[in-house]
């Protein structure tokens, strides 16, 4: 089995190579920089280079495509607009109508977000619910979510949509808040520091490991219907400031103290989002298998790495 990924290089892509190479597949990886994996025949490749796209296509023929092209830190998308949406937007229809000029029949993944349903009242987002983008990142997902069912009812393509909620685990970049506040407390550790940055801990996410994540696409793509979407959740709500309880409970770090840093809180950032798994666990028998300290823990061990070799 050949397996396609765009964005090869994310903190997510990289997982998934794992899974798949896990799986006998044979992965190939587009991206503009280079993946972590040896293993993975990588091209570098700028999703919105229509003739690039369409001669890789040509060249691989893969089986399946996930793609997973994109930034998603919405941060950047407030400064650069329309560079998101070229990516996100562009990107997928280019993909797309590579497949159809080609007449190729590849089953393709569609990672969306769960950005796009915006604000949220406590109980959990279902798939049918409305989109309600409220920032450039979330408006670019949606229209590409959009963009993605009616390709698949219109040209018949085999295309399943995930929509997946918060998650984290090691590997992940500092831009993201878990992985943010476990280098912070690695330095603290090594510093015997009391203060850590941050921004809103108020609000209240779904939170999974990224290698659940990575399994629920890996059976969505084996057993997600075409032409449906689904929450990739984990069904609850946990606020910032749980989550940076448990980093702490892993660490050394005593009687740390919580300093607001403006820069940090996000505009028009929705206080509760929590969505709905039942339909995926339903058409995969897909479960979480990772609680979320040990996945706090194993991301403090990453950065206490990282930390300490910058560090010398």
């Amino acid at each position: 089995m050949k397996a396609l990924i765009t964005g090869v290089s994310g903190f997510v892509g990289t997982f998934l190579c794992d899974k798949l190479l896990e799986n006998d597949y044979e992965v190939v990886g587009l991206s503009r920089t280079h993946p972590n994996s040896k293993q993975v025949h990588y091209i570098p490749c700028d999703i919105t280079d229509s003739t690039k796209v369409e001669q890789v296509i040509k060249m691989v023929r893969p089986d399946e495509i996930y793609h997973l092209a994109g930034s998603a830190f919405i941060p950047a998308s407030y400064k650069n607009p329309m560079e998101t949406y070229n990516t996100i937007v562009n990107g997928t229809i280019i993909l797309y109508e590579s497949l159809r000029k080609l007449e190729l029949d590849s089953k393709i993944l569609f990672v969306g977000s769960a950005e796009v349903y915006g604000e949220g009242i406590g109980t959990p987002f279902n798939e049918d619910d409305l989109l309600h983008p409220n920032n450039p990142y979330a408006g670019a997902k949606a229209c590409a979510d959009i963009i993605s069912e009616q390709y698949a009812k219109t040209f018949n393509m085999r295309i399943i949509r995930a929509r997946p909620f918060n998650h984290t685990g090691p590997q992940q970049s500092s831009d993201y808040v878990c992985s943010n506040f476990a280098k912070q407390i690695a330095g603290m550790e090594l510093h015997n520091e009391k203060i850590i940055h941050a921004g809103n801990v108020n609000v209240v996410r779904d939170f999974l490991d990224v290698r659940d994540v990575v399994n629920a696409y890996y059976l969505l793509m084996k057993d997600g219907i075409s032409g449906q979407v689904y929450n990739v959740s984990s069904n609850n709500g946990i606020s910032i400031l749980e989550m940076l309880n448990l980093l702490l409970s892993s660490s050394n770090v005593k009687d740390s103290v919580i300093k607001v840093d403006s820069e940090k809180v996000r505009e028009k950032d929705p206080v509760i989002r929590v969505g709905n798994n039942a339909k995926l666990q339903l058409h995969t028998d897909w479960l979480p298998e990772y609680d979320l300290k040990d996945t706090m823990s194993d991301l403090l061990d990453y950065w206490r790495h990282r930390v300490q070799v910058c560090d010398q």
